[in-house]
């Protein structure tokens, strides 16, 4: 077990460092977008989806800085690099090509989207000061969405990405797509070692709740 001192907390704030530079940038390509979006007249779900990222990414950075030690750490390589992964997959696949899509199927593109982003800050809210990135025990949680699946952030995220592929030419963000829940199946392996590790409580609440979906995996 891993104990918190202000060491340990520099320690994480440095290495959470290239994530909060991610994030940033991140933010201000949603701006970009944003005023992309005002000047070429795009529709409002198209706007709300970009807001919604700032507010995403924003909530993010707050919880990097002020999140507690982590308590436990998976070593190895493999986890870290599933996490690395895991996180610059989704960014590759928006930065291919864009589609000429019609109205309608851009709508229903940015609505899926839209519902991913809400469902991402929602679960973000809920883990709190426990979030992380790489496999590490912060804290156990079970309420909000946790409570019906154990993994409700990779589910949003999984709805985000398959509602911006549409508006990608194909097939490279298929692709992309089929990666990326690859890989964050891996992570979740890692994830849910570490936690069951630090917290024996963590089998009995793995044993009552879904992965993903409720009632069915």
């Amino acid at each position: 077990m891993l104990v918190s001192t202000p060491k340990a907390k520099l320690y994480d704030l440095v290495a959470a460092a290239p994530l909060l530079l991610w994030l940033t940038l991140g933010i201000a390509g949603s701006f970009l977008r944003i005023s992309e979006t005002c000047f070429a007249r795009a529709t409002c779900i198209a706007f709300f989806l970009q807001i919604a990222m700032v507010v995403l990414f924003f909530l993010t950075i707050i919880l990097l800085v002020i999140r507690r030690p982590p308590l436990r750490k998976l070593r190895g390589l493999l986890p870290r690099v599933c996490a690395v992964a895991g996180c610059l997959l989704p960014f590759i696949a928006v930065a291919l090509p864009r589609a000429n899509l019609p109205p309608l199927m851009q709508n229903l593109s940015s609505s899926i989207a839209f519902l991913g982003v809400l469902a991402s800050i929602v679960a973000v809210f809920y883990l709190g000061r426990s979030f992380s990135v790489l496999p590490q025990a912060r804290a156990l949680m079970t309420e909000g969405p946790y409570r019906f699946v154990r993994h409700p952030l990779y589910l949003a995220e999984f709805v985000v990405m398959f509602g911006r592929i549409w508006e990608i030419d194909q097939p490279w963000p298929l692709v992309v797509f089929v990666a990326a829940i690859g890989v964050q199946f891996a992570r979740m392996h890692f994830e849910e070692q570490v936690l069951l590790e630090e917290f024996p409580a963590y089998r009995e609440y793995a044993g009552r709740t879904a992965r993903l979906i409720p009632g069915v995996y």
